[in-house]
């Protein structure tokens, strides 16, 4: 899809029969069934809300985690870049990273930063497997990259959050953003993207 005119996208999902959405309101739809099954369940006056499709797919922790959740997101979110176009993957990321600690009431990045470390372990494993690392044997690389709780202990925020993050990574293969990209397409009348303008202090030639 990768240079497709907005015109183009709008006509292509219409013959798919998929619904727009923004990549803001997908996001934090996203961020809210990784924080139900992390244990965030939502409650509104204090009745809990019912829980997702997601939700009832995955087993939901007894009580909230956020480095179970950073490892979720790690897991659910490494197939962005694999379905969607470049410019649309980068952006929902930016946000996914950008919003997730606030989704769990947290007011610093340590899950985020968690996440983006566990994610950029991946892309080296990745790498190292050609970029041909089929879905169900993502979580299994992940573990593996993510190494022994000795040895990524440097890394961690503390002592409890390696064995978090391995129970979030057996969950198996990522599900959420591929049945998502099924049915939904992101807004085509998105913004276009910024580009870069010349420097008023580069010399004029004329």
């Amino acid at each position: 899809m990768t240079g497709i005119g907005v015109s183009d996208r709008a006509f292509t999902a219409a013959v798919r029969g998929k619904a727009f959405i923004a990549p803001e309101d997908a996001v934090a739809w996203f961020l809210r069934d990784m924080a139900d099954v992390s244990g965030y369940v939502g409650q509104d006056n204090g009745v809990r809300s019912p829980l997702a499709g997601y939700a009832l797919y995955r087993p939901v922790l007894t009580a909230p985690d956020p480095w179970y959740f950073a490892g979720i997101v790690a897991l659910e979110a490494c197939k962005i870049c694999d379905l969607f176009p470049t410019d649309q993957a980068d952006e929902v990321l930016r946000q996914v990273f950008a919003a997730m600690d606030k989704a769990i009431g947290r007011n610093d990045t340590d899950a985020s930063s968690l996440a983006i470390m566990i994610m950029g372990r991946l892309g080296m494993g990745s790498l190292i497997l050609h970029r041909k690392v089929p879905d169900n044997l993502l979580a299994k690389v992940m573990l593996i990259l993510l190494g022994s709780a000795q040895s990524a202990a440097p890394l961690m925020p503390d002592d409890t959050a390696h064995e978090q993050i391995r129970k979030a990574l057996k969950l198996g293969k990522p599900v959420w953003w591929q049945m998502f990209a099924r049915r939904y397409e992101f807004n085509a009348d998105a913004a276009e993207p910024p580009k870069l303008v010349p420097s008023v202090y580069v010399a004029n030639d004329d």
